[in-house]
């Protein structure tokens, strides 16, 4: 019984369509016919409880037309080889995909639709299938072990598939969950970096691939069955990460931060926040005096969904990647918003420029979209990070390339030439969130991101 194990973004109904496609036009598998029923049967939900999603088989390519697959939440190539679809069934499944499809490969997948320069820059990043040894015990490293589908397996995970060589090497144009340790077993064409599942974007959707599933008894481990299901669940979700899944888990340090069910001005102090106990709310407690909570997971590109509430007064802020802040202030009947204001950009600071001229580089929002204080609020974020070349030096700044508060576009395209006041140094590499805790009662629910490249 894994489902009180997984973590996911909660799957709203009705339940999602699913559509998994086996055809073959070269090697069939002999694991088609079972994984096709275990991947159908994990769509159940446990002890009576909900379905996870309703999922349907087959192997007709004549199902992939606009109106048909628009019927669908994701679709799963299964063990799929060679040429399976024709061009205008290609082009269906891309603008599909484009519009917020999600897209699961499971092994074979990559030995499919070689003449297809979308199906193998976008959902494999180059790694088409190359050849393989025999199958074999090998430890699979779990790269990112905070990403969904991953959550819950060994680090270090040590199976039994056929381990496949690639052509390419997805990494630098997909976001690697995990790959093969090749000292472990013997590959026929050793890849050195050899990763072995991988996500990225596509559009306003998602791609997920991994490269076990070769064996019936693939799809009868218990762990390998977690993996598909939380594979699932994050393409359904169109690559969206519950930021607050697991409470507090995900976050540190905790302060005086913790987690409830709701939260609510306080009738008696406008200046506080009243709670409840429960969860899926992250509050800084009473005195709104406590550390700034920083994310355990990191990301370079991405967009961000976040809702906040504060006390009269309060001051807090979102700091994309640790340095660069979109700020959150109790704003409420500000005539003219200015940088420090909600839905601005803080400005950078330099004690260097002289008194009264040391804070410069901030972006004012467009208008001031702030309700009162103890109203959740919404902001919805993309951004950009900074591009550095092999040397370290930094090459392109990073960019808001826009911020949405409440509904309203209060900034487009704000080049950031450095950290803004309070962030942390600029580097190469992805960063986390941070959400700044000590200057008065704030609550934040519904954190999640979607990365937009590796």
């Amino acid at each position: 019984m894994l489902e009180a194990l997984f973590l996911s973004v909660a799957i709203t109904s009705p339940t999602p369509n699913v559509l998994v496609f086996t055809k073959t036009a070269g090697f069939r598998h002999g694991s088609v016919d079972h994984g096709s029923d275990v991947l159908i049967e994990l769509g159940h939900g446990e002890d009576g409880g909900p379905d996870r999603w309703h999922a349907v088989r087959t192997e007709d390519s004549a199902e992939f037309t606009p109106g048909n697959l628009s019927e669908y939440d994701a679709v799963v190539f299964l063990n799929t080889t060679m040429d399976v679809l024709d061009d205008r069934q290609q082009a269906a499944l891309e603008e599909w995909l484009q519009a917020g499809g999600g897209w699961f490969g499971i092994h074979a997948a990559a030995d499919t639709e070689y003449d297809w320069p979308f199906y193998g820059d976008a959902l494999l990043g180059g790694a088409w299938f190359r050849t393989h040894p025999h199958i074999q015990e090998a430890t699979v490293v779990v790269e990112d072990t905070l990403h969904p589908s991953m959550a819950g397996l060994p680090k270090r995970w040590v199976r039994t598939d056929e381990w496949y060589d690639y052509r390419g090497n997805p990494r630098g144009k997909m976001h690697i969950l995990a790959t093969l340790d090749e000292s472990t077993y013997s590959p026929r064409a050793a890849m050195g970096d050899h990763p072995i599942a991988w996500s990225a974007p596509v559009g306003d959707g998602v791609a997920l691939y991994t490269g076990g599933g070769h064996t019936d008894e693939t799809f009868d481990e218990p762990l390998f069955q977690r993996h598909m299901i939380q594979s699932m669940q994050f393409v359904l979700n169109d690559g969206w990460i519950d930021m607050i899944g697991t409470g507090l888990d995900g976050w540190q340090p905790p302060g005086t931060w913790t987690q409830v069910g709701a939260a609510a001005l306080d009738p008696d102090d406008a200046r506080q926040l009243s709670t409840s106990p429960g969860a899926g709310v992250l509050s800084n407690g009473p005195q709104g005096r406590t550390s700034d909570l920083v994310s355990l997971d990191t990301f370079g590109d991405c967009e961000i969904h976040l809702e906040w509430m504060m006390a009269q007064g309060s001051n807090s802020g979102i700091y994309v990647q640790g340095r660069y802040e979109v700020q959150i202030l109790d704003s409420w009947g500000v005539a003219a918003p200015q940088a420090h204001d909600a839905g601005g950009v803080y400005q950078r600071w330099d004690p260097a420029r002289g008194q009264g001229n040391e804070g410069f580089d901030g972006s004012a929002p467009r208008v001031n979209a702030a309700r009162k204080p103890g109203r959740w609020q919404t902001y919805d974020i993309t951004f950009r990070a900074a591009r550095w070349n092999a040397q370290g030096e930094k090459i392109e700044n990073a960019r808001f390339e826009r911020v949405v508060h409440n509904g309203v576009v209060v900034q487009e395209n704000v080049e950031l030439t450095g950290p803004t006041r309070g962030g942390w140094d600029e580097a190469p590499g992805t960063g986390p969130l941070r959400l700044q805790g000590d200057h008065g009662p704030v609550a934040y629910r519904n954190i999640r991101v979607r990365r937009l490249g590796p």
